[in-house]
């Protein structure tokens, strides 16, 4: 089993098993528990048996991956030489060690110790905000004897960014990055993925993931990490949801393009969500016109990771 399906059904957390997949609830969607990214082939009754007995109102997942450029996608490395960077990336990744250091640390002590800089960092992101001091310490000492690694970058003793990953048997996902926007000239990011990259893929011949494209919140994350050789691996999305859900999904969605011009926060934030991920959904449809939706699609509000979702 997957170290971390592992470490959840250790821990009592609710898992649901299918089509020889475990699948977990996050905030109120079903994905598949583990991070590594496999297809599934899971048929609508299957899926609305799952949602009966997980009590999430859609599942979610991919059956397969294409060479094609389509309008979903998740981010893997699989082989990482820093000497083989462009100019600029391993210039960047000189500046980040000049005037900061990347170590592990201990999740007590991120937990004791980091929750200014987890504050610090949302005041980059523009309808998103910070999880309370409890939550954060849950994130942290919560993954006590779990397949989990937390990398800090510090300028002199101060934290200015850190790491929260899951290891695999082969691979590394990073769950969690976050940055104090004060630093970010010194290029603390570029030393952070070049650390993890050097460990994991350079190091340990894992595949090191970062999660599929986000629909939650503005990010450049992703583009930026395709200077360090990070690829894109397109895939298609499919979306099973409670009948309720999908009535008012297929009532609102001619009208995206007037939910898309309204709020980002609170209810009109999640309906702008649940339909951007229902245009994505249609443009594997025979008739979906998959490029034109691509386009359509990049002008939304950047799923967090493998399990982002409505928040």
């Amino acid at each position: 089993m997957d170290p971390y399906t592992s470490w959840l059904k250790q821990s009592n957390q609710p898992l649901f098993e299918a089509v020889g997949t475990y699948w977990r609830v996050y905030q109120k969607t079903l994905v598949p528990a583990s991070l590594k990214p496999e297809p599934v082939e899971l048929s609508k009754e299957q899926a609305q048996e799952l949602l009966e007995k997980s009590g999430a109102l859609f599942v979610r997942y991919f059956t397969r991956t294409s060479e094609m450029p389509t309008a979903f996608w998740y981010t893997a490395c699989s082989e990482y030489k820093n000497d083989k960077l462009p100019g600029k990336v391993r210039s960047q990744i000189r500046r980040a060690y000049k005037d900061c250091r990347v170590e592990r640390v201990d999740a007590a002590w991120l937990s004791d110790n980091g929750y200014g800089c987890y504050k610090a960092a949302y005041s980059r992101y523009t309808n998103a905000e910070p999880g309370s001091k409890e939550a954060f310490d849950q994130m942290c000492r919560g993954s006590a004897g779990g397949p989990f690694d937390f990398w800090g970058v510090f300028v002199g003793d101060k934290l200015v960014g850190f790491a929260k990953c899951v290891v695999g048997d082969d691979y590394a996902a990073s769950v969690v990055i976050k940055m104090d926007p004060q630093f970010l000239s010194l290029s603390p990011a570029s030393g952070l993925q070049d650390a993890m990259l050097t460990c994991y893929v350079a190091g340990q011949n894992k595949i090191m993931l970062n999660g599929f494209r986000s629909l939650v919140h503005d990010t450049n994350m992703h583009d930026f990490l395709l200077k360090f050789g990070y690829r894109r691996v397109y895939c298609d999305l499919k979306v099973v949801y409670r009948p309720s859900l999908q009535a008012l999904v297929n009532l609102l969605y001619p009208f995206r393009s007037v939910v898309s011009r309204t709020p980002e926060s609170g209810l009109t934030g999640k309906l702008r969500v649940l339909l951007a991920q229902e245009e994505i959904q249609r443009s594997f449809e025979p008739d979906g016109k998959a490029h034109d939706s691509i386009k359509s699609i990049e002008s939304c509000a950047a799923l967090r990771n493998h399990h982002g979702t409505l928040k």
